[in-house]
């Protein structure tokens, strides 16, 4: 690429967008969820940016329920102006409602790869007047390999790898992890740019997977973003003394089965202390019932709370949020930005963490709130600490708030934009 080339382009992307995006994402009754990852942000983004045509293909993961079929939204100036469903291979991804977990399923790989592709060539078809794709971005691995195959198709200027469900060992399965790492190379090799979420992912593929960072995409730390929900947040004076909520998937990776024991340990010392379990999963029945057994009264579990806005509303009317983080071979935590960690800052909550998510570094350098070991009883004390000390709770709350403000998503890809350039 020349200079001249070089500068051509980038007057281009500044001056326009045309922007696609593949991911995966999950809609209950039109509206996206908070597992679907930064697509709300990124739409928003880049309709603030007044881009022309944004094109939004959506694989949905096995979740009850929920149709799974690829679609494609499709914006113009900011506006909704047609949804492209693909649905031709529907009898080779099938899986029947109560079948389904959240599982890697191999039928649905083969249906990404096959409605992308599909999708991807309707839109020089059906949207002749779009010209050049300044920003492909692809959510994952297979979607990054599967966009940047249409650089010459569509004119792609800036193929996009975002990453921020990842770990050197992704999965149990020896070879699954190995074709994890494959398909994690390619991406960051054709890719023209790879935003991570953390340091820790650029790092562990130098280090650990030991690529040769010469022949990759230029590597950038493009961390989760947090909308301070001014609207929410309550002053500190008028919040219930004390709740700690636990927001996520009821499964091992999220530290869900230490929940019973910290909320014992609590419950002895403090029984003034209420704990909110929202969400469910395949470990919900188990901790209810050793809740039974432990005899306590101090937990609420809500179920699924529907809508991000009713779930911020929850999480605003308490003080502490834990983040009880295993360190399992397999974990995505260990490198991933933890949404939830962001979310309890945005909501003004001092956050009990394990070390284990690169977050934890930010919440003891930065005073947001306590970093403990993987032990129950250690994240009890620290909930226990912040209850008893109210002067440091305030402090660590303070800071979370700040935080959140100096943090916002525009702020972010602004940044990340113009380094992708």
């Amino acid at each position: 690429m020349t200079n001249t080339y070089a500068g051509n382009q980038k007057d281009a992307i500044q001056s326009e967008y045309n922007v696609v995006i593949l991911c995966h994402s999950d809609k209950k009754n039109g509206k996206r969820e908070s597992g679907s990852g930064p697509i709300e942000p990124l739409l928003t983004f880049f309709t603030q940016k007044k881009a022309r045509y944004i094109f939004v293909i959506e694989q949905p993961h096995p979740l009850p329920d929920i149709p799974l079929d690829c679609t494609m939204e499709v914006y113009k100036d900011g506006q909704l102006v047609a949804t492209h469903v693909s649905d031709r291979f529907r009898w080779l991804y099938h899986i029947p409602s109560a079948r389904r977990v959240m599982r890697t399923y191999l039928r649905l790989k083969l249906r990404d790869v096959l409605a992308s592709r599909q999708l991807l060539s309707l839109i020089p078809k059906l949207y002749p007047d779009c010209g050049p794709i300044h920003f492909l971005i692809g959510m994952e691995s297979v979607n990054t390999l599967i966009g940047q195959s249409f650089r010459k198709a569509l004119g792609i200027l800036r193929v996009v790898y975002y990453t921020f469900d990842w770990a050197p060992q992704r999965y149990h399965s020896r070879l699954m992890s190995a074709a994890f790492n494959w398909l994690d190379k390619q991406a960051c090799a054709r890719a023209d740019v790879a935003w991570n979420v953390t340091d820790a992912i650029a790092e562990a593929r130098r280090d650990i997977l030991h690529y040769d960072m010469r022949r990759m995409a230029k590597q950038l730390t493009v961390h989760y973003g947090v909308e301070f929900r001014e609207k929410l947040v309550r002053p500190y004076d008028e919040l219930e003394k004390f709740k700690v909520i636990f927001s996520g998937g009821h499964h091992v990776d999220n530290g869900v089965q230490f929940l019973p024991e910290i909320a014992k340990y609590v419950q002895e010392a403090n029984p003034k202390v209420k704990f909110i379990i929202t969400g469910g999963g395949t470990m919900t029945e188990e901790l209810k019932a050793k809740v039974r057994g432990y005899g306590l009264h101090n937990i609420d579990f809500t179920g699924y709370i529907e809508g991000p806005e009713n779930l911020d509303r929850l999480t605003c009317e308490c003080l502490i949020g834990l983040a009880p983080y295993p360190d399992t071979p397999v974990s995505t935590k260990k490198y991933g930005d933890v949404i939830k960690i962001r979310a309890s800052f945005a909501c003004g909550l001092a956050v009990v963490s394990t070390h284990v998510p690169p977050a934890s570094k930010e919440i003891r350098e930065e005073g947001l709130g306590l970093v403990t070991g993987v032990d129950a009883k250690e994240m009890a004390e620290a909930i226990l600490k912040l209850c008893s000390d109210e002067t440091l709770l305030r402090r660590c709350r303070e800071a979370a708030i700040l935080k959140a403000k100096n943090h916002d998503w525009t702020s972010i890809y602004t940044r990340a934009v113009s380094q992708s350039i």
